[in-house]
């Protein structure tokens, strides 16, 4: 009887250095890959955060370039008033020598603008437009790379948002690698092995959902 109670001893005793040793191999391959997914998570999202400062600096830069081309393109307009003003003068008092010299001195869109809106004769038709600022001949290239940097603007500015978003979803994955790497090291803790189970399984399930999760991320580039 002391025979067979000392052989279960002896197979219980294996069984639990057998399990003890899963238990140990386990917790090191968690604790190695807990530690590469939180570092790899921290290294994206300070990439990411990188990309996003270069993005909103980029959207700053086009906000300052339309600012720039809507100031110039007020001076633009002024001196085509200015101008205009004074061509109609010239126009009341036919003094075309002052006239022609005017017009040949406005800006080519608005020669163009000027020529369709004399076209409508002005002067004797009540029904023609009043200025060649409303003609639809009337444009300002300038104005056109302003709506272009105004659209640049906008566009790096929600890059920089959905890049902002990205980092920080790494930065997250960062906290629960780090979670599943704490978990995973208290497991030595604890002497029911129940207990060791349960901390060691919470601590792969968290670290399988941040995995998985990481598996789905674009990857930053230097």
């Amino acid at each position: 009887m002391n025979r067979e109670a000392d052989q279960k001893k002896e197979i219980s005793g294996a069984e639990k250095d057998f399990l003890d040793s899963w238990l140990e191999l386990i917790v090191a391959i968690v604790l190695g890959l807990a530690t590469l997914g939180s570092a790899w998570s921290a290294y994206q999202s300070g990439l990411w955060n990188g990309i996003q400062t270069f993005r909103l600096a980029e959207s700053t830069a086009a906000g300052r370039r339309a600012g720039e081309k809507a100031v110039y393109a007020n001076q633009l307009r002024g001196v085509d008033l200015i101008l205009f003003q004074a061509y109609i003068r010239a126009l009341t008092e036919n003094n075309s020598r002052l006239a022609e010299f005017l017009f040949q001195r406005f800006r080519p869109e608005f020669k163009v603008a000027t020529e369709a809106w004399l076209k409508t004769r002005p002067l004797k038709n009540p029904s023609a437009p009043s200025s060649p600022f409303i003609m639809k001949e009337y444009s300002l290239a300038v104005e056109k790379e302003m709506q272009q940097a105004r659209q640049e603007e906008a566009t790096k500015f929600t890059e920089a948002m959905k890049v902002n978003e990205i980092s920080d979803t790494y930065l997250l994955l960062t906290v629960l690698f780090s979670v599943a790497l704490f978990l995973g090291g208290i497991t030595a803790a604890f002497q029911t092995r129940k207990i060791r189970g349960a901390v060691l399984a919470l601590s792969v399930i968290t670290m399988a959902s941040a995995a998985i999760f990481l598996a789905f991320l674009p990857l930053a580039k230097r």
